[in-house]
C-alpha cells in the first residue's frame, strides 16, 4: 500500500471516529439495553485520582462500548467477519450444529478466586443448615451450562471448560447425599431441547428433568409430565447470548407447563406485587421473554400452594439465580409455603429469615458458570 492510499486510510479511520464520538454526545445515554437484558455503563465521573491510576481511563473505554452508535449493528457485523476468517467461537459464543448458540466457558471463567470463596461460604451455610434441618433437608443444585451437556451440538475441536469438576468437587465436600446429581439426569436426555438455542437458561423441559433430580433426591414423588398441559406460549425469543452477536437467527419458543389439575396459587414479589398464576404472561409482549416464569429477578418470592393432602409443617426455601425460575413451577406443588431469595437483591440475613418463616426444606440453585461469578454468595453466612 503506498503512502497516499495509507493517509487516506487513516483519514478516513479517524474521521469515523470523530464522527462517531460527535454522534454520541447530541444521542441521549442509554440506561438498559433490551437486546441484551442489562444495564449500560454510564459516564463516569472525572477524578484526578482516577485519571492517574487509570480506573478513569477504563472506566471511560467500557462507557464508549456500551454507548457507541449503532452497536448492536457493529457487532453483528464483527461476529459476521470473524466467522468468514474461520473462528468457531466469537464474543464468547460458539456457533453450534443444529443452529444452536452455546457460549464458551474457559478455565479461568470459572474456577478463580471467586469461586473459591463462593464454595467456602456455600460450604459453611450447609454445615450449619444441617446442624438445624438435618443432612436430608438441605440440597445443592448447581446446574451446567448447554457446552457441558450438549457436546454433540459444539463445533469440531471446540475444548470448553470441564464442569464436570466443580460437582466432584462439591459431591466430595458436600457428600452425595447433598448434591443433586442433576448433571447425570440432563445427560440422559441429551438428545432433547434442554437449553435455548440462543438464551443461557435451560428450557421448561430441562427444568422439569432438574425438578425430577431433585424430587427424588429428597423422597419426594415428581409429577409426571402428564400432570401437566404443555402450551407454547412464544416462538419468538431471541435470549441472552443472541445479543452477544446479534445476527439473524432463528428464534425459540418457550412453553409452559400448567397443572391439569386445580390449584390454587397466591404469589407475592418483594412483599408487595400480587399474583395467582405462577407465569407472568405480559413478559411475552417484550424482550426478556424469558422473564415469563415467576416474573423475573426479584429480591423475595412467596408462593402459597393450595392443595389437598400437602403437609402444612413443612416449608422451602430456594436460594437462587434466575435458573430458579423455570424450576419453581414444578417445586411449588409439594410445599403449602415456598420462598424464593435473590442474594443480589436480599438484604436480611439467611439464618434470620429460615428461623422466622419456619424453614424445614432448602435448596440452593445456580448455574456453575453464574455461580462462579457470583460476589453476593458471601451474604449466605453473614
Amino acid at each position: 500500500m503506498d503512502g497516499k492510499k495509507h493517509k487516506i486510510m487513516v483519514w478516513s479511520f479517524t474521521g469515523f471516529l470523530m464522527a462517531a464520538s460527535a454522534i454520541s454526545f447530541v444521542v441521549p445515554e442509554k440506561a438498559f439495553s433490551q437486546s441484551e437484558n442489562r444495564y449500560l455503563k454510564q459516564k463516569p465521573k472525572f477524578t484526578l485520582e482516577g485519571l492517574l491510576d487509570g480506573s478513569y481511563g477504563t472506566a471511560y473505554e467500557a462507557y464508549l462500548s456500551d454507548q457507541f452508535p449503532g452497536r448492536n449493528s457493529w457487532i453483528g457485523m464483527k461476529v459476521m467477519a470473524e466467522r468468514i476468517m474461520g473462528k468457531k467461537d466469537v464474543n464468547g459464543v460458539y456457533f453450534g450444529r443444529d443452529n444452536y448458540l452455546i457460549e464458551k466457558f474457559d478455565p479461568e471463567t470459572v474456577v478463580g478466586e471467586q469461586m473459591g470463596k463462593n464454595l467456602e461460604s456455600l460450604e459453611e451455610f450447609v454445615e450449619k443448615a444441617e446442624q438445624s434441618l438435618g443432612n436430608d433437608r438441605i440440597k445443592v443444585m448447581l446446574v451446567p451450562s448447554a457446552s457441558q451437556v450438549l457436546e454433540e451440538k459444539l463445533p469440531w475441536l471446540a475444548e470448553p471448560f470441564d464442569q464436570g469438576e466443580v460437582t466432584e468437587y462439591l459431591e466430595e465436600k458436600l457428600g452425595n447425599e447433598v448434591v443433586v446429581p442433576v448433571e447425570e439426569w440432563l445427560q440422559e436426555h441429551d438428545k432433547e431441547p434442554l437449553y435455548y438455542k440462543t438464551d443461557h437458561h435451560w428450557t421448561a423441559l430441562g427444568a422439569y428433568y432438574g425438578y425430577q433430580a431433585w424430587a427424588e433426591s429428597l423422597g419426594i414423588k415428581p409429577w409426571t409430565q402428564n400432570d401437566f398441559e404443555i402450551s407454547t406460549v412464544s416462538q419468538d425469543f431471541l435470549g441472552t447470548i443472541y445479543s452477544k452477536v446479534n445476527v439473524v437467527h432463528e428464534p425459540d419458543s418457550i412453553q409452559l407447563y400448567l397443572p391439569k389439575q386445580t390449584v390454587d396459587y397466591k404469589i407475592y414479589y418483594d412483599g408487595g406485587k400480587e399474583a395467582s398464576e405462577m407465569y407472568s404472561y405480559k413478559a411475552l409482549e417484550g424482550k426478556d421473554k424469558y422473564s415469563v416464569y415467576m416474573d423475573g429477578n426479584h429480591g423475595l418470592t412467596e408462593v402459597y400452594t393450595g392443595i389437598e393432602g400437602l403437609d402444612p409443617e413443612r416449608k422451602l426455601l430456594i436460594i437462587k439465580d434466575s435458573f430458579a425460575h423455570s424450576f419453581a413451577p414444578f417445586a411449588v406443588n409439594h410445599f403449602t409455603e415456598t420462598y424464593m431469595i435473590d442474594l443480589r437483591y436480599f438484604n436480611m440475613k439467611v439464618s434470620a429469615f429460615m428461623e422466622e418463616k419456619g424453614i424445614t426444606d432448602v435448596l440452593v440453585l445456580y448455574q456453575i458458570p453464574g455461580f462462579a461469578r457470583e460476589k453476593t454468595v458471601s451474604k449466605l453466612t453473614k
